[in-house]
């Protein structure tokens, strides 16, 4: 499809090139390399890799589904064993549908590919054009950390090159724009997962205590911690850099170094996950007695009946969820847009959110957004233009 991809130095020749000239460089040292090598290189790749993760409390509720149908079934409990098995198969249903509404909303939103030639500017304006695009992407529903943990998370694979809706010709993807809508993403998933688990399987929600969204209430903290190894080795290695940068230069990092500090941590215990197909008895087995064998205690907990539809909460609770992301949002960031805002917001919406239909929750937080971008919560966009125009 469309043109054949460039050749390229490869990013292992560049790495090559760099360990020659440092060969008693240190395996941090070397990490170093490796990123710079990456940076150096010019890449044709064959697809941009796009993750929707889920809160860890469900991965771990799915997991304890997962261990009370094993359970019956070992028990001869046709009738129990036939119950749990439709329960765990539309938990992952809803997990697809949530994960393919944040891929409906990122083609409406950055859809698009570059037509023309978009190099020079006649008359102060660049004369290619930017052209609706229908994208071709494959999804892989996951549930397993690179440690082996219960970890649901979605790879959307999106092939650069995507269709053309004028003419029907293939060009290649805007994928910058993508990036800049993974917010946005992420917040149109966690909310129709979240209203979708409560009116189907009757979970309920408490707020995170990062802030960063709801969780399922029951869970406790020792059994997130218990299914949270590389996180909080990721975590511990983290600080130990930061440590090290600031005895080095003197001084704390800075947020873009802490980015890269976090990064590295990531890469030292990133370890390629088995090719060969999950057993998943032996997993849930193994996660079961990880807990002390009190896996399936929390699938009776967690799940409750099917819940009707609720309304949405009034005035009051939408206009403080808006206040708190945009103190948020204002507080991370020194410049933000549409998407950083929406993320945050469905970060603001808590559980009393959780009852509304799933299509109603997301378009509750699209009007949501648009509020909290109006003069009436003291916002005013700025589209600056650019001076001198960059070349």
């Amino acid at each position: 499809m469309g043109r054949a991809p460039g050749g390229y130095a490869k990013t292992k020749e560049i790495l090559a090139r760099l360990l020659a000239g440092e060969p008693h460089a240190t395996a941090e040292r070397r990490l170093e390399l490796e990123r710079e090598a990456a940076q150096q290189t010019r890449r044709s790749p064959a697809y941009t890799d796009v993750t929707a993760s889920h809160d860890k409390t469900i991965s771990i509720v799915h997991a304890a589904i997962r261990e009370s149908e094993r359970r019956a079934r070992l028990a001869g409990d046709e009738q129990a064993t036939v119950l749990w098995r439709a329960r765990e198969a539309r938990w992952q249903d809803i997990l697809q549908e949530g994960n393919r509404r944040g891929l409906e909303y990122l083609q409406q939103v950055a859809g698009w590919t570059r037509t023309g030639y978009h190099g020079k500017r006649v008359d102060g304006v660049e004369p290619g054009r930017w052209e609706r695009a229908l994208p071709v992407v494959t999804t892989w529903l996951q549930g397993t950390n690179r440690k082996g943990e219960p970890h649901d998370h979605s790879h959307n694979l999106w092939a650069r090159m995507a269709l053309t809706e004028a003419d029907g010709k293939w060009r290649a993807l805007d994928t910058m724009r993508i990036r800049g809508h993974l917010g946005g993403m992420s917040a149109v998933v966690a909310a129709y997962v979240e209203s979708a688990l409560t009116r189907e399987f009757g979970v309920e929600w408490a707020r995170r205590a990062d802030g960063m969204g709801n969780e399922i209430d029951g869970v406790t903290q020792e059994w997130k911690d218990a299914f949270s190894t590389r996180t909080r080795q990721v975590d511990a290695k983290e600080r130990r850099l930061a440590l090290g940068w600031e005895l080095r230069f003197g001084r704390e990092p800075t947020a873009r170094e802490m980015l890269f500090i976090r990064h590295t941590a990531r890469d030292y215990s990133r370890r390629a996950k088995d090719d060969a197909q999950i057993d998943w008895d032996a997993e849930v087995e193994k996660w079961d007695a990880t807990i002390g064998g009190r896996l399936a205690e929390l699938a009776d907990a967690a799940l409750g009946r099917w819940q009707p539809d609720a309304p949405a909460p009034g005035q009051e609770a939408q206009e403080q969820a808006i206040r708190v992301a945009l103190a948020r949002v204002q507080r991370e960031h020194s410049t933000w847009t549409r998407s950083d805002l929406m993320k945050v917001l469905g970060w603001s919406m808590g559980p009393e959110f959780a009852g509304v239909d799933p299509d109603a929750r997301q378009e509750l937080l699209f009007a949501l957004t648009e509020r909290a971008l109006s003069p009436d919560f003291g916002v005013k966009c700025l589209e600056a233009p650019e001076w001198p125009p960059v070349p």
